[in-house]
């Protein structure tokens, strides 16, 4: 299994279980658990491209400053 993967785990387990207990809640509790579901799956994907975004620009930044030591 990958790192990123292996990373994520825990927050599928939770988004499953909450989608188990969507499936199974009455009337007034699924917009509830509805809401819950679409706020972590909202910060998830908010955290996974704020993460992509920094190791572009990590990986950008350091082949700059090793081509000027080449020197």
């Amino acid at each position: 299994m990958s790192e990123p993967l292996r990373r994520e785990l825990p927050f599928l387990v939770s988004e499953i279980a909450l989608l188990v207990v969507l499936l199974h809640a009455n009337a007034p509790e699924v917009w509830f658990w509805f809401a819950v579901l679409f706020v972590l799956l909202l910060w998830r994907s908010w955290a996974w491209q704020w993460r992509r975004r920094e190791r572009q620009g990590a990986a950008g930044s350091t082949s700059g400053s090793d081509t000027a030591s080449v020197d």
